[in-house]
């Protein structure tokens, strides 16, 4: 029996394929390939650039696909930062308060001397003061307060006068408004106001206010009671001579008279300046003698030159020397300093050649000679 053989297969008996379609085979598993190794890539998240026509080996693939490795070790570290502190601009003083004297008011003598405080904030920056056009003395200086001693009122004028305080460079110090902002503040939201930037967005009726300004510092000045009790005296007796009180010393009444007047001032007689029983002390009599007196006593008084008009005040001594021998040959008391458009004026009091307001100028004119002057304390 003749065995029996298995079906051939279907390629068996299949004509040999065209070279178009083997290339249309090759094609088509190519295709397949690459659709393969897409999806693969993708759901690995990494993106591989694949070429269509090229063949692809698998281990290239994985290649491809594996995530590149850094080796750290040969990477250098980054350099170190170096930061610049940034610059620190010094705290401005502000003033917050108005001028206090000792009596809890912003007043004091014309003739000087009142000790005021202003507070606030890093005021220990304040080098300087003035008192209208006149420098005070700035006796402290501490963060949150301010110590002043006042200076003479300008030829002792009343009334009120700007108060200003400075810093080391020369500027002005801040004066804190009522609400809490500072001058410049308020100006610069008044400033805002009427020229808005191109940025700034306008602002509508009932929109909050603008910084109300700062007030000015004043400091009022109001007569000195010691010298108006001295000036009302000599005025009460330049020619109704207290003979009662004092005698009179006959064709040399001068300083007697001026004595006289400090002595309502508030003076006190001592051993080297002094009258009792018809007695005077040659201080209290000769004009040469006080000014030595008073030289000797620089508590009492301080000596001027005719060219220190400008720090004469009322109730100071006026000396002359008629024939310029060095002796002082007359003595009076100032009871008027104005300041005119020449320079400043004096006008004084006295006996013997009695007065109550004669020009210091008008003296030298007739006598010649020099003048020279005491600021009485």
């Amino acid at each position: 029996m003749r065995p029996v053989l298995p079906p051939a297969s279907p390629s068996a008996t299949r004509p040999p394929l065209t070279r178009r379609q083997l290339k249309r085979r090759r094609r088509r598993t190519q295709h397949t390939i690459h659709l393969a190794i897409v999806a693969c890539l993708t759901t690995a998240s990494t993106v591989v650039a694949i070429v269509t026509g090229l063949a692809v080996d698998a281990s290239d693939v994985r290649a491809a696909a594996e995530p590149a490795v850094t080796d750290t070790s040969q990477t250098p570290a980054p350099e170190a930062t170096i930061s610049m502190p940034a610059a620190v601009e010094p705290a401005a003083p502000i003033v917050r308060s108005t001028v206090i004297a000792a009596d809890g008011t912003p007043t004091g003598s014309v003739t000087g001397g009142t000790v005021v405080t202003v507070t606030g904030t890093d005021l220990a920056a304040v080098a300087g003061a003035s008192f209208g056009d006149n420098p005070a003395t700035v006796l402290s200086a501490t963060a949150d307060t301010v110590t002043l001693q006042a200076p003479a009122a300008t030829g002792l004028g009343t009334g009120p006068v700007p108060v200003t305080l400075v810093d080391a460079a020369g500027a002005p110090v801040t004066v804190a408004a009522a609400d809490g902002s500072s001058a410049s503040a308020a100006t610069a939201a008044l400033t805002e106001a009427i020229e808005p930037t191109a940025d700034a967005a306008i602002t509508v009726p009932g929109a909050a206010p603008v910084a109300s300004a700062a007030p000015e510092l004043t400091f009022t000045y109001v007569p000195d009671p010691r010298v108006t009790v001295q000036i009302d005296y000599v005025l009460a007796h330049w020619q109704d001579y207290n003979t009662a009180a004092y005698g009179v010393i006959a064709g040399n009444d001068c300083v007697n008279f001026a004595s006289q007047s400090l002595i309502a001032r508030g003076w006190t007689m001592d051993a080297d300046w002094s009258f009792g029983s018809g007695q005077y002390s040659a201080a209290w009599a000769s004009s040469t003698a006080f000014a030595a007196y008073l030289a000797a006593h620089p508590e009492r008084a301080t000596a001027l030159t005719d060219t220190q008009r400008a720090e004469v005040k009322v109730g100071d001594i006026v000396q002359f020397d008629w024939d310029g021998s060095g002796d002082r040959d007359h003595t009076g008391i100032v009871t008027r300093v104005q300041d005119t458009a020449t320079g400043t004026e004096i006008y004084y009091a006295g006996h013997t050649n009695n007065t109550d307001y004669r020009s210091v100028d008008e003296s030298l004119a007739l006598s010649g000679g020099s003048v020279s002057y005491w600021s009485v304390r």
